[in-house]
């Protein structure tokens, strides 16, 4: 590679990563229970962009090193595996994240590194036998990471979805996109170690995550605000099943819960109380006065169906009725009055029910209104 690219390259990274590590340390966090975590993950990281910009400060005053470079990056880039990944389950599982299981694999990292490093200076007939195994092992910790974050979403999306008994993954796909980018990082710094001419490439798209991942922090409690019930409760098998809600229906026989709860899922439905977003089921429950085992045994028993279709099929029977009487509506607007926080889940919903899609059953109706 050019000497001027390189030190160019290196300067302004070392420059940018440090003016991102300023942002993320004034990084708000609301003081909301559950996200000690995620305080501490960004502590973590705030050091970790600074001591990335020192050395890429040093990388441009010495210039390139066909031996130390690769032996570097490789460090580094298992370090940035480690941190990134740990972040990202802390978005979305922060109670799944053992700050000592992490210490312990980042000593281990270090314990590593300093290997390498020594026999390079020192042994340099063992050098390139420890840096193939190094590559080895940074694959192989690429691919325990990737399964343990996508068991770790799977879980997460189950969880916020049974709660809310709605399609919610589509608002939680930010954190997969995020993984995978920085998946793609730790992958392109493989072939950097042999192919000098990528660094143009690899410097400006770590450094683009490093700023993605500052905006996510920023942006993290308002993205992520209605999924907090659920990522931020430790799970307790005890408590969950001694819990009883408190609007517990003190009525002694099945049939007389029965009869109540029909009463008060027609006012539910008069009400148009199910066009309210982000409304759990389990409060839904609760406001009937029975427990949600009783309340999704009775939807399956009288209604043929869970709580989700039932609500669905009631929310797109509004939107017809909608788009039947206010042919000024849009789309975006029906979505958004009946309860979607998507528009895609709209469409798609709307069209299995109808046969057709949002658009064309709008168009329809103002034909026939002419």
């Amino acid at each position: 590679m050019d000497v001027v690219t390189y030190k160019f390259l290196m300067g302004t990274s070392a420059f940018v990563i440090a003016i991102l590590g300023v942002m993320l340390a004034a990084t708000t966090i609301q003081p909301e229970s559950g996200l000690e975590k995620l305080r501490k993950a960004r502590n973590i990281l705030v050091p970790s962009y600074f001591v990335l910009a020192l050395l890429s400060l040093v990388c441009c005053f010495t210039g390139y090193d066909r031996c130390v470079e690769p032996a570097s990056t490789l460090f580094v880039a298992s370090f940035q595996a480690l941190l990134f990944t740990m972040s990202m389950l802390v978005f979305i599982r922060p109670n799944v994240v053992r700050w000592g299981i992490v210490l312990r694999q980042a000593g281990g990292i270090t314990v590593a590194g300093v290997i390498l490093f020594v026999a390079l200076f020192c042994f340099a007939d063992y050098y390139w036998g420890l840096f193939y195994a190094g590559i080895v092992a940074y694959i192989i910790q690429l691919v325990i990471y990737t399964r343990l974050f996508m068991l770790a979403y799977r879980r997460t999306v189950r969880e916020v979805e049974d709660y809310y008994d709605n399609d919610e993954e589509y608002r939680l796909s930010w954190i997969k996109t995020g993984f995978y980018s920085a998946l793609v990082v730790g992958v392109m710094a493989i072939p950097v170690l042999f192919f000098t001419a990528l660094y143009k490439y690899f410097v400006p798209l770590y450094v683009l995550y490093y700023s993605f991942m500052v905006m996510w922090f920023v942006n993290y409690y308002r993205r992520m605000k209605f999924a907090m019930p659920v990522i931020t409760v430790v799970p307790s098998a005890a408590a969950e099943s001694a819990r009883k809600p408190d609007g517990e229906v003190a009525v002694a026989d099945a049939a007389g819960k029965e009869r109540l709860l029909k009463e008060k899922l027609q006012k539910y439905i008069d009400e148009k109380e199910y066009c309210l977003k982000d409304i759990s089921s389990d409060r839904v429950a609760d406001s009937f006065g029975v427990s949600l085992s009783f309340f999704r045994q009775y939807m399956k028993t009288c209604h043929g169906m869970d709580f989700r279709s039932w609500r669905k099929e009631l929310r797109l029977r509004e939107a017809t009725r909608l788009f039947d009487e206010h042919a000024e509506y849009g789309i975006d607007e029906v979505c958004e009055k009946v309860g979607y926080n998507n528009c895609s889940n709209f469409n798609r919903d709307f069209k299995q029910m109808t046969g057709i899609t949002p658009k064309c059953y709008r168009e329809r109706v103002n034909r026939e209104a002419r």
